[in-house]
């Protein structure tokens, strides 16, 4: 792509971090959609500033490395384009169409988390909300970390999102900031949404572990082809099935076609709260922590060549750890009447005119032979902690300052 056709955005972007030492950028193509490149010494990561999305996330050396742990979907991705989009995807009134042309890797989902009500789809408010099918802008960049924002015209709201390296540490830290640009206060939804696929995604070789405590299978029908049994409660990570038998949701895949959603609350007795993800052939771990008080739910959504209408086709293997606010992918109304499971709020309020800040870290490194997952992950001082299974190491993963 020539200088002449870069967005401005990308080119702030580039012109700003290409000579830098600690964090380097370039403006690039990934699966045929735009990409900002940002890379220092330990990690590859590519953001898509269509949808916001990070797409990629990587190893540049050691075991693991080049193995990206996030969900590419099987049809051909498409930028955001206002909610008009080719006929491969559901058109209106489904409010699934604009979300499911863009989304990859991790999604965010604000200003609520899951589907719209019937008034909000037929006013063109899409699946997840706004900022996942809108373009980001980026803003401000420096040697070590980048921001970049959307603006959300319907909800009348601003989301920005800073992300910060360090030069040798393959943890990233994360910060959100919402503003709420109305006079009122507001109930919300505010749910990460990083899915993950095949290779990663590996029968036999790839283990969930997160300090879930209280679950619940999703109480709805969350399609005709649910393993699980509807609205049955449950620890972590032992689910009931259908047929009476349960099924250890630390492995997955399994079986040759499923289609479920739980929710889980992160173990209230902790600071911390993250979810990991290891495959054990590859000899990788890529998690997530962050502070439970902000973020008490982890929903896990799973789809296993279930859906055949489009733009499914019945090809998709993808599990999504979605961390947030909420426990269902149900509407804003429908969490605020359910109020709170398990004595857990189900949305978070935001006041007239505030502004919420939101971090979290995201991490991924290799993992030595033996390991079969992980035991605990929190912050101490300016590192990551993670607690390996099947052997005595713990990795520390250093955080910017």
């Amino acid at each position: 792509m020539t200088l002449q056709r870069r967005s401005r955005s990308a080119l702030l972007l580039t012109g700003l971090l290409c000579a830098l030492p600690a964090l380097t950028s370039a403006q690039t193509n990934y699966h045929g959609r735009q990409a900002w490149k940002l890379e220092n010494k330990a990690i590859q990561l590519l953001v898509l500033p269509g949808g916001g999305h990070i797409a990629s996330l990587s190893l540049k050396s050691g075991t693991g490395k080049g193995v990206n742990p996030f969900w590419l979907p099987p049809w051909q991705s498409v930028e955001p384009s206002n909610g008009k989009i080719n006929s491969d995807f559901p058109a209106a009134p489904d409010p699934a169409g604009p979300l499911l042309a863009s989304i990859m890797g991790h999604n965010i989902c604000v200003d609520f988390f899951g589907a719209p009500s019937k008034a909000e789809a037929a006013a063109g408010i899409p699946v997840h909300g706004e900022a996942p099918c809108l373009n980001w802008k980026a803003e401000k960049t420096t040697s070590t970390s980048v921001r970049y924002s959307v603006q959300l015209p319907k909800a009348q709201m601003k989301m920005t999102r800073n992300i910060s390296f360090t030069p040798n540490s393959s943890a990233v830290w994360i910060s959100e900031t919402l503003e709420n640009q109305t006079p009122f206060d507001r109930p919300i939804g505010w749910q990460q949404h990083p899915s993950f696929g095949p290779p990663f995604l590996e029968k036999g070789a790839t283990y969930f572990d997160m300090p879930a405590t209280k679950s619940m299978v999703y109480p709805k029908e969350f399609s005709k082809g649910m393993r699980l049994k509807r609205g049955e409660e449950f620890e972590w990570p032992q689910a009931p099935t259908a047929s009476g038998d349960t099924v250890d949701l630390r492995e997955w895949p399994k079986g040759n076609k499923s289609s479920d959603y739980t929710a889980s609350i992160i173990d209230p007795s902790r600071t911390w709260g993250y979810f990991t993800v290891v495959n054990t052939k590859k000899r990788v771990v890529v998690g997530y922590v962050w502070r439970r008080t902000d973020f008490p739910w982890v929903g896990n959504w799973e789809e296993n060549h279930f859906r055949s209408g489009k733009p499914w086709l019945g090809k998709a293997v993808v599990r999504g750890m979605e961390f947030g606010t909420t426990p269902w992918p149900d509407s804003r109304k429908d969490a605020v009447q359910q109020n709170n499971l398990f004595g857990v709020p189900t949305y978070r309020w935001i006041g007239a005119k505030e502004t919420q800040t939101i971090s979290y870290g995201l991490f991924i490194a290799s993992v030595p032979a033996g390991t079969t997952g992980v035991s605990d992950v929190h912050v101490e001082g300016k590192s990551i902690k993670v607690q390996l299974l099947g052997v005595a190491d713990t990795l520390t993963l250093a955080l910017p300052r």
